[in-house]
């Protein structure tokens, strides 16, 4: 009767032992034997739109790309898309929906710094790889956020740079300085960077105005500003508002030295702006998609050609670029951690990068323990309406720090 039990006991440790053996280990979220389930959260409707639209044009550009030349380590990207029209509580949202439905396994698209900051406390519980290089404010690294990696300067490095170099190699010494902007943490942060530049060059600032997001009117403070006497005017707009502020003046006949955020550097701006699009000035860290004798930017614009319709290549710009720049810094990171593949290993694989060449599209990309951005020189560039283009305006410029 003992032998019994005792062989019915090792019977039963034997099927408990195989049972175990059996149960398959959990999965990584968004990752299959054959697939890679990336997403995106960004803007495709209402009138920051033309961000949102040219960051997944270029997104889906890339996927085909990679999954033609046969996946990363064998497995296809698969992107998820959400639109969160510009709204933080939608972006929040669109993110929650990525993870918890479509199963996503990264982020490589982040919407406008507002909107990425509603993010943030959800990407930080979940631990997602996220690639940021869409909308750069210091708020998203300062402290760092262990899983986000922030690719571009800062609103602030961008404007305090571009302000400075235009002033010193421009002799603009004696203007008269004004900002408009967006008060959210996008506007705070270019503010930050037209303070610095007023300060460390004893400019004489004499307006400071904020305006709500979706504002339409400008009228009362382009009249403000004229009343002032600016002379020189940063414009802290998103899209439409840098046309709406340079319509403005033209309008009140107010000679205007007209420096923008990289979000001006638009075909659309300069069409919605008219004749007062041609002339003014724009930072970016980016060259003009026209630049072909970028290598990365021949590379891209081939890609696209390939895989875009005629009517999405016409859709394409700046944002495009920087879309494309933080896939294929997700790609080198997945590719490095090989068929064993988890969100783990992706964070310490970034965490690694060390002067990842794009190919000019941006400056050399690195990061390190507790550092999670990666600033780029930045370019003045200046508007030439009549052609519907970009040209440079200055060399690439270190960070001002």
């Amino acid at each position: 009767m003992i032998q019994k039990l005792n062989r019915l006991a090792v019977a039963s440790l034997i099927g408990i032992a195989v049972g175990l053996a059996a149960t398959p280990v959990a999965a990584e979220p968004g990752v299959t034997d054959t697939k890679i389930v990336l997403g995106s959260v960004t803007p495709v409707s209402g009138p920051p739109s033309l961000l949102g639209k040219a960051h997944m044009l270029a997104l889906r550009v890339w996927e085909q790309d990679v999954n033609a030349r046969g996946g990363i380590n064998g497995r296809k990207v698969d992107i998820r898309q959400d639109d969160d029209g510009y709204v933080p509580q939608r972006a929040l949202q669109g993110v929650k929906k990525l993870v918890e439905v479509e199963n996503i396994f990264g982020l490589v698209g982040t919407s406008g710094s507002a909107m990425l900051q509603a993010m943030l406390p959800y990407i930080n519980e979940q631990q997602i790889p996220t690639i940021n290089a869409m909308a750069v404010a210091a708020a998203h690294f300062t402290p760092p956020n262990k899983t986000v990696f922030v690719v571009g300067p800062t609103y602030c490095q961008e404007v305090s740079t571009a302000m400075k170099s235009m002033v010193t190699s421009r002799k603009l010494q004696k203007e008269k300085f004004a900002i408009v902007y967006q008060d959210d943490e996008f506007g705070s942060d270019v503010r930050c960077g037209y303070q610095k530049a007023v300060k460390e060059l004893g400019l004489n600032s004499v307006s400071d105005i904020s305006f709500k997001r979706g504002t339409k009117d400008f009228s009362a403070e382009m009249l403000s500003l004229k009343q002032a006497g600016a002379t020189f005017l940063l414009s802290g707009g998103v899209v439409a508002e840098h046309s709406m502020l340079m319509k403005e003046a033209a309008k009140n006949q107010m000679p205007l030295t007209i420096l923008a955020v990289h979000s001006a550097h638009l075909t659309p701006v300069q069409a919605l702006a008219g004749a007062a699009g041609d002339g003014y000035f724009v930072a970016d860290y980016v060259p003009p998609l026209t630049d072909l004798s970028v290598p990365g930017m021949a590379k891209f614009m081939g890609l696209a050609q390939k895989y875009l319709s005629s009517d999405e290549l016409k859709s394409l710009n700046r944002y495009s670029i920087t879309a494309y720049v933080g896939a294929l810094l997700m790609e080198d990171a997945i590719k490095r951690c090989g068929k064993a593949l988890t969100r783990a290993c992706v964070v310490d694989k970034l965490e690694a990068t060390k002067n990842f060449s794009t190919d000019g599209l941006a400056s050399p990309i690195s990061f390190a323990p507790g550092v999670r951005h990666s600033p780029s020189s930045i370019l003045v560039l200046r508007s030439d309406a009549k052609n519907a283009r970009f040209e440079r305006a200055s060399e690439p410029l270190p960070v001002l720090d």
